[in-house]
């Protein structure tokens, strides 16, 4: 008999941001958004930054997340990201700052700076809390 939920872990070099069993997940794969139920098919996929919805039914919890990857098992999926926020944690006048200086530096570097990608990140983040935070529910 399969279970209707699996292990959700959610890993940042800071900390264990999730660690619970869920109904769902909706991730933001480099190709598009993908749903994992449980039973699902092993992967190992490259994540965006984006939002991540995960729960039970009608109202997920949502979180922003950086770019990273996404190991699914059957049983079992561990998403491991620089970055993370719970919606609810999101400081949305910091988070616009952060965006405001990531589109500006990236506006002056050329594109071959090797500080581009790390601005990207930063900006690509800011946008994906941004975005989760306004989400109305």
């Amino acid at each position: 008999v399969m279970s209707a939920s699996f292990q959700l872990s959610v890993i940042t070099p800071e900390k264990m941001l999730l660690d619970t069993d869920v109904g769902f997940l909706v991730a933001p794969g480099s190709e598009g958004s993908f749903g994992v139920l449980s039973g699902h098919a092993p992967l190992v996929t490259v994540l965006k930054a984006g939002e991540l919805s995960v729960g039970w039914g009608e109202r997920p919890d949502r979180y922003a997340i950086s770019d990273g990857y996404a190991e699914v098992l059957p049983d079992r999926v561990t998403i491991l990201v620089e970055r993370a926020a719970a919606k609810t944690d999101i400081d949305s006048h910091k988070t616009e700052a952060d965006l405001e200086e990531a589109l500006k530096k990236l506006q002056v570097l050329s594109s071959t700076d090797a500080a581009v990608p790390f601005w990207t990140k930063r900006r690509d983040y800011a946008k994906a809390c941004l975005e989760v935070y306004r989400k109305k529910e």
